[in-house]
């Protein structure tokens, strides 16, 4: 099947259009951020209970970054059902996406470690250079080397593409960000208890939302640049003179 068009002028409109007809690709990220939210608030609890204990940040911390690779491969498999034509069902997306366990559990660590030094600005490349790690983990069965490996060609190739997708898209988060933080910090300060959670239940609202939409985007963005690029491999690979059909 062809991929469904979303021109590569349209930038985030055209990826918001996709996420419009699909709406359960909203469904999926709207999951991972409610059930990673309430681990990270019981880790956190936990934390406090023991007074910090740094065994239980690290479990937690590898907990936390299975669940994203989860979620987000679940995203993933819905985002290319979408682009495809199929249909988008949540539960057979995390039945495929359970179905690689294994190998996510074990690229989850990694990922975790790509995060914060992105986060430190110490691992950005490195974390750009592997965004197409898990698109190939889970939609094409491949291993974790040779995962990393296809990606890095894809981003050396097509590096203009990634900064300007990952930029555009980062603004619903962005944007959510800023008056969720005024309005956390207004609920902490305020007097009124029954006013000060209403605020903060806002706040973590606001954001949350933000992040489904931007994750909803990305997961798009990420498996269309996955598709794309298979097919691209396709055609450089096949000799001049034949015709190659699209990948699927």
């Amino acid at each position: 099947m062809e991929i469904e068009d979303v021109d590569e002028g349209g930038g985030a409109r055209a990826l918001a259009g996709v996420v419009w007809r699909r709406k359960v690709l909203l469904l999926l990220p709207a999951i991972t951020v409610a059930v990673f939210g309430g681990v990270a608030a019981l880790l956190v609890r936990a934390e406090v209970l023991l007074g910090g204990s740094l065994l239980l940040g690290v479990l937690g911390l590898l907990v936390l970054s299975f669940l994203a690779v989860f979620g987000t491969s679940a995203l993933l498999v819905a985002a290319a059902d979408a682009l495809r034509g199929r249909p988008v069902r949540v539960g057979a997306s995390y039945r495929r996406a359970a179905g690689r366990l294994g190998v996510l559990a074990r690229w989850a660590p990694l990922g975790a470690v790509q995060v914060l030094g992105a986060l430190l600005m110490v691992g950005l490349v490195w974390s750009l250079a592997s965004y197409l790690v898990v698109p190939a983990l889970v939609l094409d069965g491949a291993g974790v080397r040779a995962a990393m490996r296809g990606s890095r060609e894809v981003y050396r190739r097509d590096r203009g593409e990634f900064l300007r997708g990952t930029t555009w898209l980062s603004l619903p988060a962005v944007v959510s960000f800023v008056p969720s933080l005024v309005v956390l910090s207004i609920g902490l300060m305020a007097t009124d208890r029954v006013l000060g959670t209403a605020l903060m239940v806002g706040a973590a609202l606001c954001l949350g939302a933000g992040v489904t939409v931007t994750a909803s985007l990305f997961g798009v963005f990420r498996a269309r640049l996955y598709l794309t690029s298979k097919r691209a491999a396709v055609v450089e690979a096949a000799p001049r003179g034949l015709h190659v059909s699209p990948v699927e």
